[in-house]
């Protein structure tokens, strides 16, 4: 599995505690960051096609959430300029808050200065996406039934060159 972001740290250690295979399992993680660097973003918004177009499962956590909503923006609805306000000029669809939204909200945590603003967005079943962070609600004894979601699709992966989801 790979794990891409600046906040790999909890996200890694949540899944140690759900399922210590993890890494072996064929996946795609895109954790936080508060410092997104543009030529990363964009390469990290080519893994998330690559991802969505071979059936590879996905998790967006936050910043990675905001990433597959640029890249579903441009490569399935052809807004071929999308982006997030936090990189420059384009299509914004991601938009900076009014407010930063940090703290529990709704039974979830959350660190966020910017949101999805995108319409109509389609995920495949093998697409996990959230702006929260499940990571820092997930423990040994009660783990993020997200987290344990995505471990399980990730599980039963099996990429076999032209695969569109878990194969068995």
């Amino acid at each position: 599995m790979e794990v891409l972001g600046d906040f790999v740290t909890s996200v890694k250690k949540a899944f140690d505690e759900i399922d210590s295979k993890w890494e072996s399992y064929g996946g795609l993680v895109i954790c936080g960051t508060h410092a997104p660097r543009v030529e990363e973003v964009e390469k990290m918004i080519q893994r998330i096609e690559q991802a969505r177009k071979s059936g590879i499962p996905f998790l967006g956590i936050c910043h990675g959430h905001q990433l597959a909503a640029i890249e579903y923006a441009r490569n399935v609805l052809l807004i071929k300029d999308a982006t997030s306000e936090e990189y420059g000029h384009g299509t914004f669809v991601v938009k900076k808050r009014s407010d930063l939204k940090v703290g529990l909200h709704e039974g979830e945590s959350y660190w966020n200065n910017y949101e999805v603003v995108l319409e109509g967005w389609d995920k495949p079943k093998f697409f996990f996406t959230t702006q929260s962070h499940p990571e820092y609600q997930s423990s040994i004894d009660l783990p993020h039934p997200l987290l344990v979601n995505f471990l399980n699709l990730c599980r039963n992966y099996k990429y076999t060159g032209n695969a569109v989801g878990p194969q068995r």
